[in-house]
């Protein structure tokens, strides 16, 4: 199934970006950094996980009703966008990582997605 191949390819490129972003950062400013890049990039990792899912169930619904279909990846966007806020408020607020680090993991994870899906 090709949405299958695509997902595959997506996360291990976010996972192989994050791991070098990790430990390269992790060399030049410790492993409170890493791990702060690593938190970034399993919020981007969970945010496309949860993108897989959702256009996996529009295309079954869309089937029989291609207006639900719809409304899924509607209210799935919504949902991710929450997701996004409270993820990097829990990173920022409760585990008090490094913003630069966990932004620059999550930001190369998106761009892992995007280059990836894009082909």
């Amino acid at each position: 199934m090709k949405v299958e191949q695509l997902a595959r390819r997506l996360l291990i490129a976010q996972l192989g970006l994050t791991a070098v972003l990790a430990l390269g950062w992790g060399v030049y400013s410790g492993y409170l950094d890493a791990i702060a890049v690593v938190y970034g990039g399993m919020v981007s990792i969970v945010l496309a996980w949860m993108h897989k899912r959702g256009v996996r169930k529009a295309q079954e619904r869309s089937l029989h009703d291609p207006k639900a279909g719809m409304l899924i990846l509607y209210v799935g966007a919504v949902l991710r966008f929450v997701l996004l806020i409270v993820l990097l408020g829990v990173g920022f607020g409760l585990l008090k990582l490094s913003p630069h680090p966990m932004l620059a993991g999550f930001v190369l994870a998106q761009l892992g997605f995007l280059f990836v899906a894009r082909r």
